[in-house]
C-alpha cells in the first residue's frame, strides 16, 4: 500500500512544484492523504470540496491506470489557521504502462469561489525481476488466470503441457514490453487433471503446475 501525504494551502497565492510518486501496477487500497489548511488569520473557509481527476480529463491511455474510490470529499468548515486531513484511496491497474508518467490533478474549491489545483505525477514502476506467479483460481474449472512480470523487453513464450509433457496450448509467443502481465487459460475441451505451464522470457525459464477439476 502506498501512502502519500500532500499539504494543500487555501486562501493564499502559493505555487506548488511537481513531485513524482512511484506506484506499483496491480496494487489496491493505495492512499493519498491530503491536509487542507486555511492559512488566513481572519477568514473562515466553508464547504471546501476536493475532487480527484475524472477519467475523461486524462488522455493517452487505453484504459484508466488509476481508479479512485470516491469522486469527491467536502470539508464543511475550516476556521482561520485550522487544517484538516482527508484520505482518498485508489487502485492501480495491473496493466498500467510501466516507466510511464501520469499527471494527476486534484481540484479544490470553496463556497466563496476560491479554486486551486494541485498537480503531481505518478510514475508506474517496472518490476525488478522476472517472475511467474501461481495461477488463480487453482484448482479451476474451466478458466484460470496466469500472471507474470518482466523487468525489461523480452521475447516471451508461455505454453501449457499435459502431465505427460505434450504441448496443449500456446498462450503467448511474442516480444513484450516490461511490465506486469496477465493472461487467461480456458480449459474448455481439455480433460480434468494436472497441467504444467512454462514461461520463457529471454534466459529466464520457470514452470508451475495447475489442476483442472470438472
Amino acid at each position: 500500500m502506498k501512502n502519500i501525504l500532500i499539504l494543500l494551502l487555501l486562501l493564499i497565492g502559493e505555487s506548488f512544484g511537481q513531485t513524482i510518486y512511484e506506484v506499483t501496477p496491480g496494487t489496491m487500497g493505495n492512499e493519498i492523504k491530503l491536509t487542507v489548511a486555511n492559512v488566513s488569520e481572519t477568514i473562515q473557509a466553508a464547504n471546501i470540496t476536493v475532487r480527484p481527476p475524472q477519467p475523461l480529463q486524462r488522455r493517452g491511455f487505453q484504459e484508466e491506470p488509476i481508479t479512485f474510490h470516491k469522486e469527491a470529499q467536502t470539508i464543511e468548515v475550516l476556521n482561520p489557521g485550522e487544517g484538516k486531513q482527508i484520505t482518498f484511496t485508489f487502485d492501480v491497474n495491473r496493466n498500467a504502462p510501466v516507466n510511464r508518467k501520469d499527471t494527476i490533478d486534484f481540484t479544490i474549491t470553496s463556497s466563496d469561489g476560491i479554486m486551486m489545483t494541485k498537480q503531481f505525477i505518478f510514475n508506474y514502476i517496472a518490476p525488478k525481476e522476472f517472475k511467474l506467479e501461481q495461477n488463480f483460481p487453482n484448482p479451476f474449472n474451466p478458466t484460470t488466470k496466469i500472471q507474470y512480470q518482466l523487468p525489461q523487453v523480452a521475447k516471451v513464450t508461455l505454453k501449457v503441457y499435459d502431465i505427460l509433457g505434450s504441448e496443449v496450448a500456446t498462450l503467448v509467443n511474442e516480444e513484450q514490453e516490461a511490465g506486469y502481465k496477465e493472461i487467461q487459460f480456458n480449459g474448455v475441451g481439455y480433460a480434468s487433471g494436472m497441467y504444467i505451464y512454462r514461461l520463457q522470457a529471454g534466459n529466464y525459464i520457470s514452470t508451475k503446475k495447475m489442476l483442472m477439476i470438472k
